[in-house]
């Protein structure tokens, strides 16, 4: 089958190089160089190291280019209330097995959909509410917080990396030069590259029939798949976009700060008086925004703020970019021959990553879908629709909590903030960690409710002491494993050093 991937930034090559690295369609891509930049040093979760391995780019030599650094997780800073701190990494929910068959590949062998790590330690949680384990050296679910406070590469002084691939790691990048890098490793016969305009779209009964490019001719696919960012080039023909009314930001400043760095694995997410300051810091450079509700601040007040931020710190601050978005997807991500994906496919604001890693998972879906059946029909797009969309209604609740459940005083936060969020976040746990997914499952959902200090509001497990007592004893092992194993590993500013060279 024929598919054609129209636009050429980062969502269109990592579509583009996905599937010509794990399909056997005839693809086709057509973009011009006319290519809005939009972030400045993004970052990501591990879907896009997924994708990255899949494609074969060299990992030393795409960091490089992209003057990459790794990232662990996110630092949330203020987001309960001045001085509160969570770190969100990405650590993982444990089969229970795990705890009883320990040399049995860490459960995972004959993990069948029962207790996890989650539910074992809720209880631990229940007899000691103030145990945080699961944020505050949490090292009885991964590595993740111990590199990030000790500054560790995920590379051991061989070059290798020791910290497992559940969940891997993730990166700060420059998006657009990662899309390149893409591009790069991508076999020239595995796709055809068509750098022209489109100038019209045909349509029939099956969605897309054809594209007319500036030149005159016209082209047609089978399947098209939309990456031409709010532009929206095919999407807007076959359905309609929908915002996310109870997300309150709306407006993001942003920039590098140059000749900075900052060499600690994971994102910085700061809350300000009506939103919040994210800081990346990639190569030479740190990327800086502060995203904000224009109902509660000024763009005058909200550039104030985060050159004042930068300030305090010691460091001049230049803001580049000022967007105003809106929160949101399309009603169909799929529909008939056209799946959508990157800026225009949707967009919730940028906490926790969430934009990259829907491109990255929109990609790996279809593919997946596509494998099973070597074919694609308008039954096929409403699979892909369906999937596609509880995934993205799950990730801007998840996003939309980290919200609802601050203590904060000021007039912003006051709106957001709501009472019966701790009970509905229990419950997202509960259906997480019995979904067993491996995007934003129990532990995710489980660190949140502890990062905001608030209590597990549904009935606990049914444990003995004697289990409670082997998820002791099996935390505290994996603790001293994951100290001993990850002890000698280069440092992030020499693994850095290495890479840049």
């Amino acid at each position: 089958m024929k598919a054609c991937v129209v636009g050429g930034g980062t969502a269109g090559w990592i579509t583009l190089s996905y599937l010509a690295a794990t399909t056997d369609l005839d693809l086709t891509i057509i973009h011009t160089d006319e290519i809005e930049i939009i972030g400045v040093g993004e970052s990501t979760t591990p879907a896009l190291k997924q994708v990255a391995d899949a494609v074969g780019v060299d990992e030393s030599k795409w960091m490089k280019d992209g003057h990459a650094t790794f990232k662990y997780g996110i630092d949330f800073q203020d987001w309960l209330r001045p001085g509160s701190n969570w770190f969100h990494s990405f650590d993982d929910q444990l089969p229970a097995e795990a705890f009883h068959q320990p040399l049995s590949n860490n459960g995972y062998k004959t993990y069948s959909g029962g207790l996890t790590s989650i539910e074992y330690f809720l209880k631990l949680r229940e007899q000691d509410p103030d145990n945080y384990d699961i944020n505050h050296f949490n090292y009885n679910h991964g590595p993740q917080q111990w590199l990030t406070e000790q500054q560790l590469s995920p590379y051991d002084n061989n070059g290798h990396m020791n910290i497992g691939h559940q969940p891997g790691y993730a990166y700060h990048i420059n998006a657009l030069e990662f899309g390149r890098s893409l591009k790069d490793a991508t076999p020239n016969n595995k796709y055809t590259e068509l750098k022209q305009r489109i100038v019209d779209v045909s349509l029939d009964d099956n969605g897309i029939k054809s594209l007319r490019l500036e030149d005159g001719t016209e082209f047609s696919a089978d399947i098209y798949f939309d990456c031409s960012g709010f532009n929206r080039l095919l999407s807007k023909h076959l359905t309609t976009f929908k915002q996310y009314t109870e997300m309150a930001n709306d407006s993001v400043i942003f920039g590098p700060v140059k000749n900075y760095q900052i060499h600690k694995p994971a994102t910085e997410a700061v809350a300000q008086k009506a939103g919040w300051i994210w800081a990346t810091p990639t190569i030479g450079q740190v990327g800086s925004g502060h995203v904000y509700s224009s109902a509660f601040m000024s763009e005058n007040d909200a550039e104030e703020t985060i050159v004042n931020f930068w300030h305090n710190r010691g460091v001049k601050y230049e803001p580049l970019r000022k967007l105003k978005f809106t929160p949101g997807r399309l009603e169909n991500i799929a529909i008939k021959n056209v799946i959508s994906n990157g800026l225009g496919q949707s967009f919730i604001e940028p906490l926790e990553a969430t934009s990259i890693m829907i491109t990255c998972v929109t990609a790996i879906e279809f593919s997946k879908l596509f494998n099973k059946h070597q074919n694609w029909n308008h039954t096929s797009s409403k699979v892909l629709d369906k999937l596609l969309s509880g995934i993205l209604e799950h990730t801007r609740d998840f996003v939309r909590y980290h919200y609802d459940l601050n203590e904060r005083k000021q007039d912003y936060w006051n709106q957001l903030r709501r009472t019966e969020a701790a009970e509905e976040v229990s419950n997202m746990i509960d259906q997480r960690v019995k979904a067993n997914g491996k995007l934003l499952n129990g532990f995710n959902w489980a660190s949140m409710l502890i990062g905001y200090e608030k209590k597990y509001t549904n009935t606990t497990a049914d444990l003995t002491q004697e289990q409670i007592e082997l998820y002791s004893l099996y935390s505290s092992h994996l603790k001293k494993h994951y100290r001993l194993l990850t002890a000698n590993n280069q440092t992030i500013q020499q693994k850095l050093n290495s890479i840049i060279q």
